[in-house]
């Protein structure tokens, strides 16, 4: 857009926005004036802009933190920039490896959505496509989601009283590398499910296999799991 004047106003906003980002706690006015090299009056300007608008939640001890609508834009942005069509080769060799379907899920305000799917062969399978959400609680993919999750992430959910697992199942699934779910969160649907991060080793989502419980073989599924996400991990890295 060479050649349109730009809002100034916003450009600072956004770098606010920016700064509260690379913050690894919740951050105060005075902390982000002295990053910006800001007045206090106009950072607070700024700050209760970027509230108003949804992007950043006060906290009880009055400090500010990105609101969970970042995540979701953020997951958006993946989809635009075709995250998936990079990744689709090793989801598919992971469904031929387990026979099983394979699915992307991203933390989507309280639930995990299935943003990408691969299917197997098999004539009965796992009905969980694009677009299911999952309960956090209870699902392979949820609790992946929330273990690796930034804990402030964690805590505004708690604070909505959204059903997360237990400290014990998150501390099992962190100490393990991946979590299962054993008939889902669906009667006799098994899944597995390990942890995708993005180039600067936050979470980006979490990949499961899924098929009929029946069926499923857990244990035969786990290596190759892990290994399509340590080799997804490895994509984007930015080492490649």
């Amino acid at each position: 857009m060479t050649g349109a004047r730009l809002l100034t106003s916003t450009l600072k906003s956004l770098a606010v926005l920016e700064a509260i980002a690379d913050s690894p706690d919740p951050i105060g006015i005075s902390e982000l004036a002295r990053a910006r090299g800001t007045g206090r009056g106009t950072v607070h300007q700024q700050v209760a802009t970027l509230v108003q608008a949804g992007w950043v939640e006060q906290t009880a001890d009055s400090r500010y933190r990105l609101s969970l609508r970042c995540t979701r834009i953020g997951h958006r942005a993946l989809e635009q920039v075709k995250l998936g069509t990079r990744i689709r080769p090793v989801l598919e060799a992971l469904a031929a490896s387990t026979s099983e379907a394979v699915s992307v899920a991203v933390l989507d305000d309280t639930e995990a959505l299935i943003i990408q799917r691969v299917e197997s062969e098999q004539v009965l399978r796992a009905d969980l496509g694009v677009g299911t959400r999952m309960p956090l609680a209870t699902s392979a993919s949820g609790r992946v989601l929330v273990a690796y999750s930034d804990p402030q992430v964690v805590e505004a959910l708690r604070l909505r009283r959204v059903a997360l697992p237990s400290e014990e199942e998150v501390a099992r699934v962190r100490a393990e590398g991946h979590a299962t779910s054993p008939r889902e969160y669906i009667d006799d649907i098994f899944a597995a499910a390990a942890p995708v991060f993005d180039v600067a080793g936050s979470l980006l989502a979490a990949l499961s296999t899924a098929g009929p419980a029946w069926r499923f073989n857990a244990a035969a599924a786990l290596q190759p799991l892990r290994a399509a996400a340590d080799e997804i991990n490895f994509m984007l890295s930015g080492r490649t």
